[in-house]
């Protein structure tokens, strides 16, 4: 925060700069003096202390909307404020409404409407230090409310044009700007027991009306980074990003939380039979039916093509049923259009009644998912023991495509890539080390090592290398337990050591963040396993790279073991 020295001097210099004077409002003697008051001083900290609101690193929008209103409100000793948005269909809504004692007003709709559409039409601020100079031209409702000072102005994504956006002394008038970029307005009034607005009080308010701005535009762009463009719902990363925070949730808090997987049944039929237009509005339907059917807290996510999935925060088993049922029936009972007729698949599990880990709580989910799908489809199944341990998807693309297009895309690339270089040589050590490498690229990792079987299972490093592909010392230690057990258990394994440090020791003691382990298995059976690290502080392997780095093991297997064939064949030769 500024000193108050610094303070004064600041606003000494705006006070010169922007000093307007006129015949209803001459300028305040107490600034034009060079004397700043402890009120003044006051007023202009809080407009600070507003303003390092839009530097936080928290996308708190109606809280920081919110906080702009009452400093409004407060800082120009207005009876009430109001914060309009623009809707989708191009009018105004009433998003706030505030008195000055930071309360919600009962009747948010007792307004001057005038006022704001003479702002809206002409995408530019009105300032009526006397309303009674303008009741003729803004009409009874003005009059009825008992007004005697009101503050609009437009909230434009739109940088000002030539000239400036301060009022002109003989008329009050501002530079328009762009009416398409309207994002809404911000209105500020008093009546006769209130206060009459100044001319600094006109200054601080359009401050504010910038802040309010710029938090508008923060959370549309914010909103776009993480909100899928067909669906509207939020995207697979997103998805990610709030699983991890449930899932540390439940570590501090052990607030339980649950994932529905909703996948639409037999999809295809819809594009093949209407076309892909009417799939995507069925698409953009069922993420409405959703969000409709879920409460406020609940957050939905298009997870991959047809396929969504439901965060259900403070949600035991029992209450993920109720939810899957509730949207069992909405999807049944509601027309999507002539002829276009779909159900769907539920897949549920719950934390911690089923896992602990995200990483798990999505494989039993989907387990639960494709259950569904066995069993006839339209249904809801929560995961239970009875479905084992084992991937449903056991597919060549499992893993592979998962319907974010850019990550395909670059992911296939990269998989083809792997596939030509490994078939093109034949000596076992190259093929390993193409591998280790391809693994630490493809998950972004620090580090990344082969360890294979011997006849009694023992694992052994064999191959261990750096991010910029250099060799490591084979004894170089890494982590013994998780490869231990993915070679017992068969299954790909993400260890993240804030959630799971205290299940290994190795894990600890080494300092690691991060660990990806999935098994090089056969048609003679486990083989090894495919390693990759990361320490703290160093990259971060995303859990979404867990899925593409299974189905990458499971090709270099392959690879190893032709590699093993044609050297055995070459020594039989001799």
């Amino acid at each position: 925060m500024p000193s108050d020295d610094e303070l004064q001097g600041l606003i000494s210099r705006l006070d010169r700069a922007l000093a307007v004077q006129s015949p209803q409002n001459p300028a305040p003697t107490t600034a034009t003096s060079g004397v700043v008051t402890n009120d003044l001083l006051d007023r202009w900290r809080r407009l600070c202390e507003t303003s390092a609101l839009l530097n936080g690193h928290r996308n708190d929008f109606e809280s920081v909307l919110e906080t702009v209103l009452d400093t409004a409100i407060a800082l120009t000793r207005a009876r009430r404020g109001f914060v309009f948005l623009k809707n989708e269909d191009g009018g105004l809504d009433v998003h706030l409404a505030r008195d000055a004692k930071k309360r919600d007003l009962d009747a948010p709709h007792d307004y001057p409407r005038s006022v704001v559409d003479t702002v809206t039409e002409q995408a530019r601020p009105l300032f009526l230090p006397d309303v009674a100079e303008g009741q003729a031209e803004l009409g009874a409702s003005v009059r009825n409310l008992g007004l005697i000072s009101v503050m609009c102005a437009p909230l434009s994504s739109a940088a000002s044009p030539e000239g400036s956006s301060e009022p002109q002394a003989e008329r009050r008038r501002f530079t328009e700007v762009a009416k398409d970029e309207l994002l809404g307005c911000i209105y500020l009034d008093s009546n006769a027991t209130s206060y009459r607005f100044a001319q600094e009080d006109l200054y601080l308010f359009l401050i504010l009306a910038n802040h309010a701005t710029t938090a508008l535009l923060k959370e549309r762009l914010y909103r776009q980074a993480i909100t899928d463009p067909l669906t509207r719902l939020f995207t697979r990363a997103h998805f990610e990003r709030m699983l991890l925070r449930g899932e540390r949730r439940l570590e501090t808090t052990r607030a339980p939380f649950a994932l529905l997987m909703l996948d639409v049944d037999q999809f295809h039929r819809v594009n093949d039979r209407h076309g892909q237009l009417v799939g995507d509005a069925v698409l953009r339907e069922l993420a409405d039916v959703c969000l409709q059917a879920v409460r406020q807290d609940d957050l939905c996510f298009r997870y991959g093509n047809d396929e969504l999935a439901i965060l259900l925060p403070d949600t035991d088993a029992k209450g993920a049923e109720t939810t899957a049922q509730k949207l069992l029936k909405a999807v049944a009972e509601h027309a999507f259009g002539r002829d276009v007729a779909i159900s769907v698949s539920i897949g549920f599990a719950a934390a911690p009644d089923h896992a602990t880990a995200s990483s798990e709580l999505v494989r039993k989910a989907d387990q639960a998912l494709h259950q569904a799908k066995e069993r006839g489809r339209a249904q809801a199944v929560s995961w239970g023991p009875e479905l084992g341990n084992a991937y449903p998807r056991a597919d060549r693309l499992a893993g592979v495509v998962t319907g974010n297009a850019a990550r395909d895309y670059a992911q296939v690339l990269l998989l083809v890539d792997t596939i030509d270089a490994l078939s093109k040589t034949h000596d076992v050590q190259e093929v390993l080390t193409l591998a280790v490498d391809t693994a630490v690229r493809a998950a972004d990792a620090e580090r990344g090592a082969i360890m294979l079987a011997d006849d009694q299972g023992a694992l052994s490093t064999v191959v261990a290398r750096g991010r910029r592909h250099e060799n490591l010392e084979l004894k170089e230690r890494f982590s013994r337990t998780i490869p231990e057990k993915v070679m017992r258990t068969g299954e790909p394994a993400f260890v993240v050591t804030s959630s799971d440090g205290s299940k290994s020791e190795s894990v600890r003691e080494l300092g690691l963040r991060t660990v990806l382990c999935a098994p090089l298995v056969t048609e003679a059976g486990r083989i090894g396993c495919l390693y990759v690290d990361a320490r703290r502080g160093e990259q971060e392997i995303r859990e979404a790279n867990r899925p593409y780095f299974a189905a990458l093991a499971r090709h270099i297997a392959l690879a190893v073991e032709n590699a093993r064939l044609r050297a055995r064949l070459a020594l039989e030769g001799k």
